[in-house]
């Protein structure tokens, strides 16, 4: 299905304001509202262009930004979890896992051999 240039936009815009804000506290509904749109409208548009819902696009990004700092910084994942976005540390290395297999500091000490 083609899509029109302006859903084209206003998903562009979406990826762009999530991926400057991944790291905030995002509402999805006072996102579509502040751009004029229903939740309902965004969340089935974003997903047909995305393949993604809005929540697991940001997640993406969280988790994507999580694995660049395990790998770069020294930063623990306290830290870490607090950079991305996630108040809570357990909750942020639940997701993790989910996402990765293993847990942030698993993750670490994998990648930390692989590179010897």
């Amino acid at each position: 299905p083609t899509v029109s240039s302006y859903l084209q936009e206003e998903i562009d815009y979406a990826r762009k304001y999530f991926n400057e804000h991944y790291n905030e506290d995002i509402s999805i509904e006072e996102y579509a509202q502040s751009r004029g749109m229903s939740v309902s409208w965004f969340l089935r548009n974003f997903k047909q262009v995305t393949g993604k819902s809005p929540m697991q696009y940001i997640l993406t990004i969280r988790i994507n930004n999580a694995v660049s700092l395990l790998e770069t910084t020294d930063y623990n994942v306290t830290e870490i979890s607090t950079i991305i976005g996630y108040e809570n540390p357990l909750y942020f290395s639940r997701l993790f896992h989910k996402q990765k297999g293993v847990s942030p500091s698993e993750y670490r000490k994998e990648f930390a051999k692989k590179r010897i």
